[in-house]
């Protein structure tokens, strides 16, 4: 008697063994339930990003970041406007691009050891204002030249900050270059990951899905896309976009200042 008591316990057991695993809950911290938040992040202001990432990005139903200086003929004025226009958000990427002497080839005046942190604030307000003049808006996010925030011995970020002058900052990659505790980011130093010709489409995607299973914020450095410096092939790229467009419910893909946005509101608890 005493065994036979056991089986209905041992039946139920066996019951709940075999029942299948309940889904996973939807994520509370992405907007409508996503589960990891990708930006796509394009750096100098290229002719292959006209002529070949955004019009990628408009095709798939995608809006990335373009981070611009004044380096671009003034032809192209149009064009950036009409990106502006078609929801991408145009960032400042300082007017002059001053970075370290070693970087590249550049002349002296550029060197950012040679820099101020003075004359830095003002050469991003004034590509604050060209950028004002290009697309009509006031707010403005930031990424740092050659991912360096030193300039003459000093680091600007925390002048920067209280400048009021922007309100977030892209820098370069720390490690791995996963965000996976987006609360906890410090919304003037935001890792992102540096892609280049070195890396195929299988590259792009494995960090996509990387984010994608922590849950975490992934942002993509690009320059070229299909031509001009640092560049991925075109076809890479629109094979990030595929597999980002397959994923569209699981992973929100939105221009850097509004995830950042997202990440501070959720942050403070609003």
């Amino acid at each position: 008697m005493p065994a036979r008591c056991c089986i209905p316990l041992l039946l139920l057991l066996l019951t709940l063994a075999d029942a299948p695993a309940a889904a996973e809950p939807p994520s509370t911290f992405w907007p409508d339930g996503a589960r990891a938040a990708i930006v796509l992040t394009y750096d100098d202001a290229l002719p292959s990003q006209l002529d070949t990432a955004a019009p990628q990005l408009e095709a798939s139903g995608f809006r990335g970041t373009f981070f611009l200086n004044a380096t671009f003929p003034a032809e192209d004025v149009p064009r950036w406007r009409a990106a502006a226009a078609a929801g991408h958000e145009l960032g400042n990427h300082s007017a002059f691009h001053p970075c370290p002497a070693a970087s590249f080839p550049a002349e002296r005046i550029f060197h950012a050891e040679r820099w101020s942190v003075a004359a830095m604030l003002r050469d991003i307000a004034a590509m604050n204002t060209l950028l004002a003049a290009i697309d009509g808006e006031a707010a403005r996010t930031y990424s740092v030249p050659c991912s360096q925030t030193i300039v003459g011995g000093e680091d600007y970020v925390e002048p920067l900050r209280a400048s009021g002058l922007v309100r977030h900052v892209r820098t370069g990659g720390d490690g791995d270059g996963i965000v996976r505790d987006p609360a906890a980011i410090d919304r003037f130093r935001v890792p992102s990951r540096s892609f280049t010709e070195l890396n195929g489409a299988e590259d792009l995607i494995a960090f996509a899905e990387a984010v994608r299973a922590g849950g975490g914020l992934g942002i993509f450095m690009f320059h070229g896309v299909g031509g001009d410096h640092l560049a991925v092939s075109a076809e890479a790229h629109q094979a990030l976009l595929d597999w980002l467009a397959a994923r569209r419910g699981e992973i929100w893909v939105a221009p850097f200042g509004e995830v950042i946005d997202h990440v501070a509101e959720r942050a403070e608890g609003r």
